[in-house]
């Protein structure tokens, strides 16, 4: 018995097919039907991992920033919050602490969730997840072997500042610091 047509809302998706297939991602093609009737494809790129974004601060008002150069940008350096992914069935607090270790050697006795927010919703299935990391001990970070990674532990002004001169433009560190900067201002946090 066939799946399809299947309803997705006021789409209708009369077939798929994956494109592409890795451990991280899946692309998949369905020849749909748009909420006006018309025919056409439409792409997704599943993501396998939760998005995860990490904001250490201490008693200071401190915090950890991470540089690297991206390869989806050519190479692009940037300055970013603590992030990485973990997958969809684990506990998402604990991919956040093992990012934390991993990037900053950073372990924390709290971690609050301050957003949750789809990445590009026209496009990918992504999900993030965004913690503010407290109680922290400094340890041994431990990178992936793909990464290549610059430490600088800055004011969380300074870090605030640098998201609104544009100087940081990655989507987890810009939406992370404005609703933390938020929480803060208003004694939520």
């Amino acid at each position: 018995m066939s799946d399809f047509p299947k309803k997705r809302g006021s789409w209708t998706e009369l077939s798929t097919e994956i494109k592409y297939d890795n451990p991280w991602i899946q692309v998949s093609e369905s020849q749909i039907l748009n909420p006006n009737g018309g025919k056409g494809i439409y792409g997704v790129v599943h993501f396998k991992n939760l998005a995860i974004g990490v904001i250490p601060i201490d008693e200071e008002g401190n915090t950890w920033i991470v540089g690297q150069e991206r390869f989806p940008f050519d190479g692009k350096y940037t300055w970013e919050i603590i992030e990485g992914g973990g997958p969809l069935e684990d506990d998402p607090e604990e991919s956040a602490r093992r990012e934390l270790l991993e990037e900053a050697g950073l372990k924390a006795e709290k971690l609050t969730l301050i957003q949750e927010m789809d990445l590009s919703n026209s496009a990918t299935t992504e999900r993030v997840k965004i913690y503010v990391a407290t109680g922290l001990t400094q340890h041994e970070t431990n990178p992936d072997e793909t990464e290549k990674l610059d430490i600088r532990k800055v004011s969380f002004e300074e870090l605030y500042n640098m998201v609104l001169s544009g100087e940081v433009v990655d989507s987890l560190s810009v939406t992370g610091v404005l609703k933390y900067k938020i929480l803060k201002d208003a004694g939520q946090i």
